[in-house]
This record gives structure tokens, sequence and C-alpha cells, in this order.
């Protein structure tokens, strides 16, 4: 293979892989008016097949419990606070056994560490915060699987809205 065709395969594999991992942003989404019972629930996710199944199994119980969920990018987080809301569920993949820098930047700056649930895909890496507060999973993005893991989700999300509130 001669030098400029080996330049083009690996220029043509690079492009791919970077197109590859810019995945589309989740889009914002509110279930409804924010409810008066302080019953609000952010979740920031990243977009892939499977964390769309699990943010939509989320949606639906939660919208049933006449719970306001706001759904934003992992990019958003940078303008949260989990102050306003029961509880903050974060969804992101794990790369080279790091989670996304603005979940990291988010969990590093947030005071109310035992308000979040962060859930971590990955096939073989298994990062979780290395602060206790924080509710961590883990799991594989298994399609099958993403309502088992919501499920668990929720009832977390749902011991968290019910509770008199954690504190700071």
């Amino acid at each position: 293979m001669d030098t400029k065709r080996m330049v083009r395969h690996v220029l043509i594999g690079i492009s791919l892989l970077l197109w590859g991992c810019a995945s589309q942003p989740m889009t914002t989404v509110e279930s409804s008016q924010p409810a008066a019972s302080n019953k609000e629930v952010l979740l920031a996710s990243q977009n892939s097949k499977f964390k769309r199944a699990v943010v939509s199994e989320i949606y639906d119980e939660l919208n049933q419990k006449a719970i306001y969920l706001k759904i934003i990018d992992v990019k958003g987080l940078k303008n949260q606070t989990a102050a306003k809301f029961s509880a903050v569920v974060i969804i992101n993949r794990c790369m080279a056994g790091r989670p996304d820098p603005r979940v990291e930047s988010f969990i590093e700056r947030e005071p109310q560490k035992n308000k979040i649930i962060v859930l971590t895909t990955g096939i073989r890496d298994s990062w979780t915060p290395a602060t206790p507060e924080v509710d961590a999973i883990t799991s594989a993005s298994v399609l099958d699987k993403s309502d088992h893991v919501a499920r668990s989700i929720v009832k977390r999300v749902l011991a968290m809205v019910n509770s008199k509130g954690p504190t700071p």
C-alpha cells in the first residue's frame, strides 16, 4: 500500500471515529408545569438508543405520579443547580475510564450531593463518583434491560422525592 493511500485510510478512519463520537444532544423536555408540591426532578442525559429508552421509561413513570421532570442534555448541567430539585438524575457514558467532564464538574461544585443519582454506562468501564453521598449506578448499554435500569432509577428518585427532603 502506498503512502498516499495509507494516509487517506487513516484520515477516513479518524473522521469516522470523530463523527461516531459526536452524538446529537438531548432535546430539552419538561413534563408539565412545575408542581407546587416541590416534587421536581432534573434529568440530564447524553444521547444514545439505550439512554433514550431509559429516559422515556423514567418520564412515563414520573409523569404518571404527577412529578415534574425537566430533561436536558448533560451540556446544560453548567447552568443548573440541585437546589430547586428534589432529585437530579445524570445519565452518562464512561470512555477511557472517565465520565463526561461536565458531569464531574457538576458533581464537584454541587453542595447537595445527596440529591444526585448517576447512571454511568460503558462496556468495560464502570466509573462512579468518589463522593459517597452520590447514588451511583453502572450498567452496560443493553437495550433489552433499559426498563430494569429505569425502574431502579425511578425507585431511587421516588425515595428522594417522597422524603422530607435532603439537606445540604
